[in-house]
């Protein structure tokens, strides 16, 4: 059996077959472990992920696990070890794999099914495994990686999280599809990747997992081999980046396996764009806030944010706004880039917690694309994608004329998801590990919001070249990001192949890259089958039935795994060796991602005395799910903080009267402000005794003000004007304008304010000047009073003005 799993015990005496095994809890492991052996040549990555699974119980079962794959990964074949037997299978098409598969359990014999499920991740079936039998699966696929902007990002996913929403009604899930999750068991993964040719000579790194590098030879070529440097885990996917490269446009062909005459093209493009002309770019921020957010992967958005304010610059344009269940805006429109609108945005993005709930992704992009706009925008989504459908908002999005640019966050995002989003709307996708840095991300994701735009993309052949077939360029391409084309050749052929384009909507089109192609063929059937795959992908759906036959017969004649074929292999038994009942489903459950929803923390709070003081204590050794606390943090951890002192000016109990916060004229809940309105601030102000109102920006956010006008006036109105106006100065000024009766008066009315806010204006003026004790010389007082009339002269009973609201 070998060395066995931590935390599993075997429930046989040791004598026996050591196949019956389950955790400390009881729950059965059928996932004995994954080990991914992949070998990188260009841009082209060939994989085995070998799967060892066991049936621990005393009778036969039909174990469903399902797995994820890498975006672009092409299945290229399949092989069984069942028991001590080698055995092969075939891609058939579906329905009949699917029939021919039951007919084997019905007789008692053994299957093995591996189908693509609709949200691209598979399903592997072992049907009939009898008591105690082992069986290893090892999945061979190849896949096309992108070069972008010098560096190569290599991402194994091991894991699928739990998703927001309904799997099999939004999802399209059959219920066997839908992955399960358990906290106690542990799936070990062994790893190693090596880097041939020019590739062994660049720097590599992996911000999810401590790795050993080694440097050899193989064939007289060098090879860096890298390796797990520790036990590892299927919790969270396994990241390599390899930079420090100088990538120029490649082309690779070879004789393709189906048609002898035919020749399969991989071309993948460097393109080199001309600089932007000057000008600011309009981005709407979105931030997930959802429940899975928590932990490591709210912490990482964070940062992301706050390196993406940093990037902004004098002629930019930006929102923000953050979605869960709901979605808040921090702004109706989009703000221009000054200090005061910066500093706004560090405070949101600092004050950001994982709290809205279930992760409304489709609503909250809808209600983004609405925000005002006077210019061409896109979209910057930061989120782990954790979503169970995403069909409707693709559809949604590409309507709504945005690019959505992509940051995906935390140990296991959603890749398929989040890619597809990103190609669908013409913008792109980059990813941020749990404790990686962020900066070199956000980089990337800002020159290509910043790169030229591209129209009319097209590729000009060796003359007298006309492709059988040739893959449809993407919908943007941007500066230093690899662009992959594929073709079928009706034979051989030498020459120059280039890429055309519009730059930023000139009619003349111009070379953005050009490739060699090559004069010998590379003696492998990856290229052709990766082209077949890309066929696949892009058959027409004039007509559907059609559609889907003509993409199953390629699929088979090619041997792929996709939407229209599965692989299938019955293993027909002896007589005395059949099942004589139908198998018990099990599924194997996936560990919890590390650090997903929080998990990886666990907090216990006291308090001593009245200090001030918060102690926080999380121990590792009071939990009993191991797997979730494989994190970067320290087993042990003390924090201390302080709590704010509590605004002693404002007593509620000496409140005569109760406001009303179920009247729509006193208290706004909507997704731009939360808080009093106008009315509402001025009947506090007459059922609350003047001593008792508050003189500090926090005592505001306590008595209902909304976070957005308390803002207002910390970063716009205390900073108007020369010199900075002291705290207690600008809350008692604003509390004074709306504390006139007149002013009560007139927003009930809906009468103009002007005059009322003149009135109210003048009188402060008055009252600073019978005050000798103010430090701030009165004709700044003055202008303070007068500024701040001015900016709410056009609020009504129930909103702020919008200049209020965004900073302006």
């Amino acid at each position: 059996m070998g060395k066995r799993n931590k935390g599993i015990a075997p429930s046989l005496e040791d004598g026996d077959e050591h196949a019956r095994l389950a955790t400390r809890e009881g729950d059965s492991v059928a996932l004995l472990g994954v080990t991914f052996t992949g070998h990188l040549r260009g841009a082209i990555l060939e994989a085995c992920v070998e799967q060892r699974f066991v049936n621990p119980t005393d009778h036969p079962l039909e174990m469903v696990y399902s797995f994820p794959l890498p975006w672009g990964a092409v299945l290229l074949g399949v092989d069984v070890v069942l028991g001590e037997r080698t055995l092969t299978g075939a891609v058939v098409e579906k329905r009949q794999a699917e029939t021919r598969y039951e007919d084997a359990l019905a007789d008692g014999n053994a299957a093995i099914m591996l189908e693509r499920n609709h949200d691209h991740s598979y399903s592997l079936n072992l049907g009939n495994l009898a008591a105690c039998e082992r069986c290893t699966i090892t999945l061979r696929y190849a896949q096309t990686l992108q070069f972008e902007q010098q560096s190569l990002r290599l991402m194994i996913p091991t894991v699928i999280a739990p998703r927001y929403g309904d799997a099999e009604q939004a999802g399209g899930l059959m219920p066997h599809q839908v992955p399960s999750h358990s906290l106690t068991v542990e799936h070990p993964l062994a790893l190693s990747v090596h880097l041939h040719g020019e590739l062994a000579q660049s720097r590599v790194a992996s911000p999810s997992h401590p790795i050993a590098v080694a440097l050899g030879q193989v064939d007289a070529q060098q090879v860096l081999t890298v390796s797990l440097a520790r036990t590892a885990y299927l919790d969270r996917d396994f990241l390599l980046v390899v930079d420090q490269l100088a990538h120029d446009s490649l082309a690779i062909t070879a004789r393709d396996q189906v048609e002898p005459e035919g020749v399969a093209v991989l071309a993948s493009f460097c393109p080199h764009l001309p600089p932007k002309e000057a000008g600011g770019m309009a981005v709407k921020i979105l931030v997930d806030c959802s429940g899975s957010m928590a932990g490591d992967s709210i912490a990482a958005a964070k940062r992301a944010l706050q390196a993406i304010v940093q990037q902004l610059g004098a002629h930019d344009r930006f929102a923000l706004s953050r979605f869960g269940s709901t979605v808040q805006h921090r702004s109706r429109v989009l703000w221009k880039t000054t200090e005061t609108t910066r500093l706004a945005a560090q405070r949101w993005v600092g004050a950001l917690e994982a709290d809205l709930g279930g992760t409304e992704m489709e609503a909250a992009l809808a209600s983004t694309f609405q925000i005002a706009q006077d210019a061409s925008s896109d979209v910057l989504l930061v989120t782990d994608g954790q979503i169970s459908a995403i069909d409707a908002t693709l559809a949604s999005a590409q309507a709504s004329g945005h690019r959505v640019f992509v940051v995906g966050i935390g140990s296991s995002p959603a890749e398929s998801h989040l890619r597809r989003l990103a190609e669908a709307t013409g913008g792109a996708c980059d990813f941020v590990a749990p404790g990686e840095a962020v900066e070199p991300a956000v980089l990337r994701m800002f020159a290509r919001l910043r790169s030229s735009r591209l129209s009319d993309l097209r590729l000009e052949w060796p003359q007298g070249v006309a492709p059988l077939w040739v893959s449809p360029l993407r919908a943007s391409v941007f500066d230093g990001d690899a662009v992959s084309v594929y073709a079928l050749l009706a034979h051989q052929t030498a020459g120059e192949v280039r890429l055309l384009g519009c730059v930023d909507g000139r009619a003349e089109p111009q070379e953005i890259s050009r490739t060699t192609l090559p004069e010998p063929l590379t003696e492998t059937d990856t290229v052709s089958r990766l082209v077949a795959s890309a066929r696949i992908q892009h058959v027409p759906h004039a007509e559907h039935k059609v559609a889907a036959s003509l993409a199953a017969a390629l699929a088979v004649n090619y041997q792929l795994v996709t939407d229209h074929t599965n692989f299938l292999l019955v293993h027909e038994r002896a007589d005395a060796d059949k099942a004589i009942d139908m198998p018990a489903l099990h599924k194997v459950a996936h560990m919890v991602p590390a650090g997903w929803g929080g998990m990886g923390v666990l907090a216990s709070r006291s308090s001593l005395g009245d200090t001030g003081i918060r102690f926080s204590m999380m121990d590792a050794a009071a939990t009993v799910t191991p797997a979730v606390w494989r994190s970067a943090s320290p087993p042990v951890r003390l924090r201390m903080s302080r709590v704010r002192p509590v605004d002693a000016t404002v007593d509620h109990r000496s409140q005569r009267e109760t406001l009303d916060r179920s009247d729509e004229r006193y208290w706004a809940e909507s997704d731009h402000y939360t808080g009093l309105t106008p009315l509402g601030v001025c009947e506090w102000l007459r059922i609350t005794p003047e001593v008792a109102w508050p003189t500090t920006y926090e005592g505001l956010r306590r008595m209902g003000l909304g976070n957005w006008v308390v803002e207002w006036l910390e970063i716009a109105v205390a900073h108007e004007g020369a010199g900075r106006h002291e705290e207690a100065v600008v809350v008692r000024t604003f509390l004074h304008l709306l504390a006139e009766s007149e002013m009560r008066a007139a927003l009930e009315q809906g009468a103009g304010l002007r005059s009322v806010l003149r009135a109210s204006a003048q009188r402060l003026q008055a009252l600073w000047r019978g005050e000798s004790t103010t430090s701030a010389p009165r004709v700044t007082h003055d202008a303070l009073g007068q500024a701040m009339a001015a900016a709410l002269a056009d609020m009504s009973t129930g909103t702020w003005p919008d200049s209020v609201l965004s900073l302006a």
